[in-house]
């Protein structure tokens, strides 16, 4: 390289590894937050995404190709700017040059990770389901599929002093006896498992973004991923779940066991369901938000006492392990609907102040649960609002004493707003605010020292 070259290559390639350093900073944060939101990474760093969306699976892949791009842009611009007689145009040629491969580059990213035919689910197994007026419990196959799956492949958690439910030893066993005949397939899928990092919750709500029966493929489109980061890493889960289900024998095993969830279908309890959101709302003092049909979906192939919420579509689900339901609303979940926006959208100003509880709830046994700053938020309010409801809507002094001890015990094992958002609900009662007008002050409210 000519000494003419040299320094504008040079300078040019320092300067595009500072941006790019900085960028790759701003994109990992935006990916590694509550929302895994990849977007940004797809629009900074399309290139490698776009050759190989399944590349971060491999963090050191991508943080190669990522800091080659930076530098080459700023090396090409360097060359651009030589001392020319037409440095202005060939400058303009190259920005030009960039800037439609970059796009180009971000669409084939955003595509190659992302595409999905688009449909609306079908539940066409009627005795698999009961429905009522704006509510509908579900023998969900996906639900099934996946946990057997995860069951199969290495999950063996259950809640301390439980026993794995009837249901899901019995899934176990069968699975285990039909995959006999494969150990270099169950092999290859314990590997896949163990490379993957998420929770049971990752899990169950991608597979709620599928279709509702055998054969699987992702049919909701990826503006309703509570867990983008997830689908686009779990991108070829559909076919592994395929394969597992033919080669499972699942028709079989969910056979076997389906008298089973049906027998808990019938256990819910609609009429009491519906006063539940009736008072939840008029608690809020809010106008009813949404037109959710609210999905309550039993799962007794998971520990005892997990749930989780999920919307896709029109269906608002909670996906309910042995244990977590009393056979009506499960108020928990469907408060995260309305609170976590909320809470997003307030909670900015107050971060320095609710991060003093994050912090003082560190090494409690539910804080390993809820590990960013905005989903413990979330989980502390909503288990407040969840409590104070059953107080005052049983109205009776033994639950409210029941109650509070379990606000103190919630509090001391790591979820530090619970205590004082409960005790600032009281205020909300009294001021005649609705919930989504009280909310700063709520935050505003909060001690300035911590708990």
């Amino acid at each position: 390289m000519s000494k003419f070259l040299l320094k504008p290559v040079l300078i040019g390639g320092v300067v595009g590894a500072v941006v790019g350093f900085a960028l790759l900073y701003v994109s990992a944060s935006a990916v590694s937050g509550s929302s895994g939101n990849t977007a940004i990474a797809q629009a900074l760093f399309p290139y490698a995404l776009a050759a190989d969306p399944t590349l971060l699976n491999s963090p050191w892949i991508v943080l190669s190709l990522a800091l080659l791009q930076y530098p080459f842009y700023g090396t090409l611009l360097g060359v651009a700017w030589t001392r020319t007689r037409r440095r202005a145009i060939a400058l303009v040629a190259c920005i030009a040059f960039m800037v439609a491969g970059h796009l180009g580059a971000v669409r084939l990213a955003h595509g190659s990770a992302f595409d999905v035919k688009v449909e609306s689910v079908v539940f066409s197994h009627a005795d698999e389901m009961v429905t009522g007026e704006g509510f509908m419990v579900l023998a969900d196959r996906r639900i099934f599929a996946v946990m057997a799956f995860l069951n199969a492949v290495g999950y063996d958690d259950e809640a301390q002093g439980q026993q794995m439910h009837p249901v899901r030893i019995k899934v176990r066993q069968m699975v285990a006896a039909n995959l006999a005949k494969s150990p270099e397939k169950l092999q290859a899928w314990r590997k896949y498992y163990q490379s993957k990092t998420f929770k049971n919750y990752h899990f169950q709500d991608w597979a709620l973004s599928l279709s509702a029966d055998y054969p699987f493929k992702r049919i909701r489109p990826n503006n309703e991923l509570q867990y983008i980061l997830t689908a686009l890493m779990l991108n070829d889960l559909p076919e592994i779940l395929n394969d597992f289900w033919v080669t499972s024998n699942l028709e079989q095993v969910w056979n076997a066991v389906k008298p089973d969830y049906i027998a808990e279908l019938k256990k819910y309890n609609f009429e009491k369901m519906k006063r539940q959101v009736s008072f939840l709302w008029e608690y809020l003092r809010m106008k009813r938000s949404d037109a959710y049909v609210i999905v309550h979906v039993p799962d007794p192939l998971d520990r005892h006492f997990n749930a989780i919420g999920a919307r896709y579509e029109n269906y608002y689900y909670a996906v309910e392990s042995p244990g977590a339901s009393a056979y009506d609303l499960n108020v928990h979940e469907y408060l995260h609907s309305i609170v976590n926006p909320l809470v997003k959208t307030n909670y900015e100003k107050y971060k320095s102040k609710l991060g003093a509880y994050y912090q003082a709830g560190r090494g409690g046994p539910l804080f390993q649960y809820y590990q960013d700053l905005e989903t413990f938020i979330y989980e502390c309010l909503v288990r407040a609002l969840d409590h104070r409801l059953r107080v005052k809507l049983e109205a009776r002094d033994a639950v409210t004493k029941q109650v509070e001890a379990q606000i103190a015990d919630i509090t001391r094992q790591g979820l530090t707003l619970t205590r004082p958002f409960y005790v600032l609900l009281e205020d909300y009662e009294k001021s005649g605010k609705r919930f989504d007008e009280f909310m700063p002050l709520l935050f505003d409210a909060l001690p300035k020292s911590g708990p």
